[in-house]
């Protein structure tokens, strides 16, 4: 039971762990891919912001911000649910996201390589 407790709250937890870890994990994303695109040599673009890194480290966060504002809450209130309904949604859409960013990132590393 506690491996789906893992599966279903993981990012919550890591998140109650370390409060700010959506923003690292945010600026690791949005800065290798402003790095690939500048060793690529891509122009600096609307469509930077379409890249899965980018909307993956998006995504962390804005989850990031969420989960800073339900803890609030949740202190606030003392009415702690053990089953929160806005995790089972919001993260298998954060995995897809993250494994798309990671996935992305390897196709980006691979495909376009320096000239040495």
């Amino acid at each position: 039971m506690e491996l789906v407790s893992w599966i279903f709250f993981g990012p919550a937890k890591l998140l109650a762990i370390l409060p700010y870890a959506g923003f690292a994990i945010t600026c690791v994303f949005v800065g290798v891919q402003a790095w690939l695109s500048y060793r690529s040599k891509t122009p600096f673009e609307r469509a930077f912001f379409r890249e899965a890194p980018v909307l993956g480290g998006l995504l962390w966060l804005i989850f990031n911000l969420y989960e800073l504002q339900v803890s609030a809450i949740a202190v606030r209130n003392l009415a702690a649910v053990s089953l929160r309904m806005d995790l089972i949604i919001l993260v298998p859409i954060l995995y897809v996201m993250t494994l798309a960013a990671l996935l992305s990132i390897r196709a980006q590393l691979k495909s376009k390589r320096p000239d040495s």
